[in-house]
């Protein structure tokens, strides 16, 4: 074991925790992505804009199949020697064997960085004790971690390594909850931000998850794999479904892709996400615009109800 294994060990994490908060989120794998043509690769990979990436922000984005739903998403901000893509861990094999898939002759590498530690801080970013905090959707470089604000919530990604992660978790834990990846899982969930986990692949187009409000898809960029799907749906189309989180009371978790049906046993959409909260579970799910929120789960009743999130759906007329 490492010295970082052994120490976040010794740890004494909760499963769930409100903020302020730490969080260890193991849950996520960083891949490190290299070369001369990285960026250019990836600008023609990916849902999101390089180009905002390259000037200091930091976005989701989906590598999509040719109908134009995800296949696998990552969280992708500028390092000093490439970039850092941000994925849930068990998707890691799938996100490299996804982007190499057109890679030919490209100078392009793609890595997973297994002493990368991803910790998330959510509450009170100013009692952080870093140096710079960076503006909302942007990241900055302090010293050996990089810290990735998000957009519309007070919440924090800082991605560090082992040695230095261990010397940070005293400064970031003063005063915080400790929690673990289901903690941070509530977070995102509260937050809006949602991947493609295992189990959802192929299922989603991105504005469905509403990556068209958190910047995670570009309408102006170049072509990348689906994007015509996508843009035509975008221009001339018309969403029915979108993500909309829930909280509900039954004990049962909820799967990514899992069917949820409405009082009338009809299909009312998929399951993005879901994680156990102090007093419920809390679920991102891709739901008809005219749902209710009274949501069922193999003919069990969740005791659900909507909740609203940190920005507003551009639902069309």
């Amino acid at each position: 074991m490492s010295a970082w294994s052994d120490f976040i060990a010794s740890q004494s994490l909760a499963d769930t925790a409100n903020v302020p908060l730490l969080a260890h989120c193991d849950h996520l794998a960083v891949i490190r992505a290299s070369g001369e043509e990285a960026g250019h690769y990836l600008q023609g990979q990916l849902t999101c804009d390089l180009q905002d990436i390259d000037h200091g922000a930091h976005r989701n984005g989906m590598h999509l199949s040719l109908k134009g739903r995800g296949l696998v998403s990552m969280r992708v901000v500028k390092s000093r020697d490439g970039y850092l893509l941000l994925c849930p861990a068990d998707k890691a094999e799938d996100v490299i064997k996804a982007l190499i898939k057109y890679r030919l002759r490209a100078k392009v590498d793609f890595q997973v960085d297994a002493d990368a530690v991803v910790l998330g801080v959510a509450g009170d970013l100013e009692g952080t004790g870093l140096s710079v905090l960076p503006a909302a959707g942007e990241s900055h470089c302090n010293d050996h971690t990089l810290a990735l604000r998000y957009p519309h919530t007070e919440q924090m990604l800082l991605i560090t390594h082992g040695e230095h992660a261990i010397k940070l978790w005293p400064q970031l834990a003063a005063n915080r909850a400790l929690t673990g990846a289901n903690g941070w899982l509530c977070q995102d969930i509260l937050a809006g931000e949602a991947m493609v986990f295992a189990g959802a692949e192929d299922l989603f187009l991105p504005q469905v998850l509403n990556y068209d409000v958190t910047g995670a898809v570009s309408f102006k960029k170049g072509c990348y794999t689906g994007q015509e799907v996508v843009a035509r749906m975008h221009f001339k189309g018309k969403l029915k479904q979108r993500m909309q989180r829930i909280d509900y009371q039954a004990a049962i978790p909820l799967a990514p892709g899992q069917v949820v049906r409405d009082a009338n046993g009809k299909a009312a959409g998929e399951v993005v996400i879901s994680a156990r909260g102090n007093d419920a579970h809390h679920a991102l799910i891709v739901l008809r615009r005219d749902t209710d929120g009274i949501l069922f789960a193999d003919d069990q009743p969740l005791d659900s109800k909507l909740v609203g999130l940190p920005y507003s759906l551009p639902w069309k007329e």
